[in-house]
C-alpha cells in the first residue's frame, strides 16, 4: 500500500495539480484582501473575514477544484496510456484505488490548510492581532468542512472511473456549482438533506447557531459516502480498465 502511494505521489510531480492545490487554496483568500484594501474598509471582525471566504471556497470553488483533482487522479493513466500496465502488477484493484483516494485526501487537506494559512495571515496584516479562541473556533469550522469534503469526493472518482474522461468530471463540479449557487439562499425544508450543500453548512452553523439541522447534513452525507464508495470499489474492481 505503501509503494502504492508513494508511486501516486511521484506521478503527480510534474504535473500542474500540485500548482492548481497552491492557487486553489490561497486565491479567494488574496482577492479578499485585495478588495478590503482597494475599499478601505477598517473595521471587519475575523468571524466576518473568514465567513466571506469560506463561504464561497466551500459552497461554489471547492466542488469545482476538488472535482478536478479526483478526476486528474483516476483518468490520467487512459491520457497517458499507463493504465495496462498498471492494472497487471501483483497488487488488488482496491488497494490502488484506496492509494488514489488518499492521495486525493491529502491534496484536500492541503488546499484547506492553505486556506487557513492566508486566511489568518491576510487578516493580521490586514488588522493586527487575532484571538487565539476564535483561530481555534475556525479551525473546528475547517475540519468539519474538510471532512465532509471527503464524503461528497467518492462521487467525481465514481463519474472519472465510468466516463475515462476528466471533462464529464469537471463538468460534474460545474454542476455542483450551479447547485450550490442556487440553493444556498432558498429556504427549503429539503436543503438540509442535499449532500453538495454539507461543507457549508459548517460554516454557517458555527457563526450562525441554529440555522442548520446539523444531524440530517451528518446523516445525508454518510449515506452519500456509503452508496457512492460502494459504488466506485464495484466498478473499479470488475470493470476493464486495461484500455
Amino acid at each position: 500500500m505503501l509503494n502504492v502511494i508513494y508511486s501516486e505521489f511521484l506521478k503527480l510531480k510534474k504535473s500542474y495539480i500540485i500548482l492548481l492545490v497552491l492557487i486553489g487554496g490561497s486565491v479567494n483568500p488574496g482577492f479578499m484582501d485585495l478588495a478590503i484594501m482597494v475599499s478601505g474598509e477598517k473595521n471587519r471582525t475575523f468571524e466576518k473575514y473568514v465567513y466571506n471566504i469560506e463561504l464561497i471556497n466551500f459552497s461554489l470553488i471547492y466542488g469545482i477544484l476538488f472535482a478536478l483533482i479526483a478526476g486528474y487522479i483516476f483518468c490520467r493513466e487512459y491520457s497517458d496510456k499507463t493504465a495496462s500496465t498498471l492494472y497487471a502488477y501483483p497488487i488488488s484493484r482496491v488497494k490502488i484505488f484506496i492509494g488514489k483516494l488518499i492521495i486525493i485526501y491529502a491534496l484536500i487537506t492541503i488546499v484547506y490548510f492553505i486556506q487557513m494559512v492566508t486566511m489568518y495571515l491576510g487578516y493580521y496584516m490586514l488588522y493586527g492581532s487575532i484571538e487565539y479562541k476564535l483561530i481555534i473556533n475556525d479551525i473546528k469550522v475547517n475540519i468539519c468542512s474538510l471532512l465532509f469534503q471527503f464524503l461528497l469526493i467518492p462521487i467525481p472518482i465514481f463519474i472519472a472511473n465510468i466516463s475515462k474522461n476528466i471533462v464529464l468530471t469537471v463538468s460534474y463540479g460545474i454542476l455542483s456549482f450551479i447547485i450550490t449557487a442556487s440553493l444556498t439562499r432558498m429556504k427549503s425544508f429539503y436543503i438540509k438533506y442535499i449532500p453538495l450543500l454539507t461543507p457549508y453548512f459548517c460554516a454557517k452553523n458555527f457563526y450562525y447557531p441554529g440555522k442548520v439541522d446539523m444531524m440530517a447534513a451528518i446523516t445525508s452525507g454518510i449515506i452519500c459516502f456509503v452508496i457512492s464508495i460502494a459504488l466506485c470499489i464495484y466498478q473499479y474492481n470488475k470493470t476493464d480498465m486495461t484500455y
